[in-house]
């Protein structure tokens, strides 16, 4: 079986990057999230680049880096013409569900890892998962607080889990589908040849974001204004309508193969050794190479 382990990394315009604040009195409060993960991104990718080639090279695949290439350039301002509504930050993340279903083309397994995912192990994440299953962790538990939460008090931003959660759910309920349903974390993903064709990501995608559109701007949601507002376009809430409107299988990899390492972890101490892929959502990816 042909196998093989990929990321994205696209240096984003710092004139594109976006907002990703929360709200205080209805207003968007601006941060420098952006910058500042765009910078760690910089300094850590020469040792990244390296530690990832070289899980790859112990588990018997292929490495893949998809850059700001000519292929890049192209599918990005034939995105930007036909969908302006998507941020940048968005494009980027939807080249990774572009650029795996390119290689499910050539390759039989596929295992694909945001460049802030720094490799713990020589064990193989094929072997250790049921390829019959789209393997992906869950971010269940962080969205659980938004569902019960006052609206009034709902005040989160754009990535919050909660509000992925309730993207999804409108898209579902929408389309006549289980409105319940599981908010992923697209940051690491593995899965079989088989499994990307039938997820099929872009099939309808132009109808897709349609929807999208019409649920976060429509005048009689049934949704408060507090998480309407925050609908948007992000590739999470896209990927779980799709599994659960095509009743795909999945498998989550919630553990050490996906081990979130994120700003409540004070330093490297904290941190579980034994863990096999560390995502570094913190961005202290130098805390592992």
């Amino acid at each position: 079986m042909s196998k093989v382990v990929y990321s994205v990394f696209i240096d984003i315009p710092e004139d594109r990057l976006d907002n990703p604040g929360w709200f205080e009195n209805g207003v968007q409060v601006v941060t420098d999230k952006s910058i500042r993960t765009k910078d760690a991104l910089l300094n850590n990718y020469d040792k990244v680049v390296e530690r990832q080639k070289q899980y790859a090279e112990d588990i018997g695949a292929d490495y893949h880096l998809y850059e700001w290439d000519e292929d890049y350039q192209t599918f990005a301002k034939t995105f930007e013409q036909d969908f302006p509504e998507v941020s940048y930050y968005d494009i980027v993340n939807f080249y990774k569900h572009w650029t795996m279903r390119e290689l499910a083309k050539r390759y039989d397994y596929i295992c694909y890892m945001d460049f802030d995912v720094v490799p713990n192990t020589k064990d193989c994440i094929f072997a250790a998962h049921d390829m019959d299953k789209f393997g992906c962790a869950n971010s269940n538990a962080l969205a659980s607080w938004g569902k019960t939460v006052d609206p009034k008090n709902y005040n989160t931003c754009i990535r919050n889990p909660s509000t992925k959660y309730w993207n999804a759910h409108a898209m579902l309920l929408e389309t006549g589908h289980e409105a319940d349903n599981n908010v992923f974390n697209t940051g690491i993903m593995v899965a079989s040849k088989g499994l990307i064709e039938r997820l099929d990501y872009f099939i309808d995608f132009g109808k897709n974001i349609d929807l999208m559109t019409r649920l976060k701007t429509e005048e009689d949601s049934m949704y408060p204004r507090n998480i309407q507002r925050v609908f948007g376009y992000d590739n999470e809430s896209l990927f779980s309508y799709l599994v659960h409107s095509k009743d795909l299988p999945v498998e989550f990899l919630n553990g050490p193969w996906h081990y979130i390492v994120d700003e409540k972890i004070h330093g490297k101490n904290a941190v579980d050794p034994s863990a096999k892929l560390y995502h570094c959502i913190n961005k202290k990816m130098e805390w592992f190479l």
